[in-house]
């Protein structure tokens, strides 16, 4: 099914196996999967134990070094002494970060860059969908702050008039 992420066993020998293909794989296999495209979930063959963020983590580590200049020593040593509350809340701003990433590669091609706040109503879709009555608020919120402007302007105005009234 498209999708769904290639499911990959890490045996006790540190072998990795690639349920899609039937065969054994290597870490430069699953980063080239990675790159095309693909998203991968490794397991331990043993216990069952999610492995894949650690298996990624491996790779950037040891395959992609440059990436690490991505996470300032300042941001790393703030990690590691984080509680549990503020690890929550990371793990929550690098969630919606990933919305907001996703959203600039799929459109940063076809989408001018000189447009941030179309990335910013993306990340905000993403992070919080809208209800099926979707065109019914957006209309109805359109029309609440045309009735808005329209008051906003009309007491301008007033307010105008008196003052060129104190004036005279």
């Amino acid at each position: 099914m498209a999708g769904d992420p290639i499911q990959i066993k890490r045996y006790p020998n540190r072998r990795y196996y690639a349920r899609n293909t039937s065969q054994y794989v290597s870490l430069q296999e699953i980063e080239d999967m990675v790159q095309a495209g693909e998203t991968v979930e490794i397991r331990d063959s043993q216990s069952g134990d999610d492995l894949t963020r650690a298996v990624l983590t491996q790779i950037i580590m040891e395959r992609q070094p440059e990436k690490m200049s991505l996470f300032p020593s300042d941001m790393l040593h703030f990690i590691v002494r984080s509680n549990d509350a503020m690890s929550d809340f990371l793990r929550d701003y690098f969630r919606h970060s990933l919305t907001y990433l996703d959203y600039l590669q799929r459109h940063s091609a076809a989408t001018p860059l000189t447009q941030p706040m179309h990335w910013m109503k993306a990340w905000l879709d993403g992070i919080a969908p809208k209800p099926h009555t979707e065109e019914k608020s957006r209309r109805d919120a359109t029309a609440s702050a045309d009735d808005e402007l329209a008051d906003r302007i009309h007491e301008l105005e007033e307010r105008l008039r008196q003052l060129e009234a104190k004036k005279e």
